[in-house]
């Protein structure tokens, strides 16, 4: 009779200790606390993560930060650009630090690069705004 006093209240305790794992973790969560990820910084959301290289996706910070100088830059040609940086130009050198380069000789970089990637004057295009628009953003 003991021992069924201890098999039970050990399973009492177990079932205790369960349903308060199980209130904690079905707690709601907002999309901002969740994803770290968003290419266009959508209401709600958190932004996106921003590395210490800057090789991110672009939002609306770098977006608002090129239109000061291009006004006719869109965040689809910044993602262009972003994909083409850590598509063809990371597949030949891995990740380069966008920061360490001054925004001046990144025009002559992409120029130099550009026919040994084999992009189009518009994918050069979009390749240097998304670079010039994460320059504008660096926190110094």
């Amino acid at each position: 009779m003991k021992l069924s006093k201890i098999i039970l209240l050990s399973v009492m305790i177990m079932s205790i200790t369960a349903c308060s794992i199980m209130k904690k973790s079905n707690k709601s969560v907002t999309p901002a606390a969740t994803s770290r990820q968003s290419t266009t910084d959508v209401p709600g959301t958190a932004p996106a993560a921003k590395s210490t290289d800057g090789v991110f996706a672009p939002g609306n910070d770098e977006l608002n930060a090129i239109q000061v100088k291009y006004k006719d830059v869109t965040l689809q040609t910044l993602n262009d650009g972003y994909t083409l940086f850590t598509g063809v130009c990371t597949n030949c050198h891995g990740t380069m630090n966008i920061y360490k380069r001054p925004e001046t000789a990144w025009s002559s970089i992409i120029d130099e690069m550009a026919p040994k990637a084999k992009i189009t004057n518009a994918q050069k295009d979009a390749l240097y705004m998304y670079v010039l628009a994460i320059k504008a953003t660096e926190h110094k």
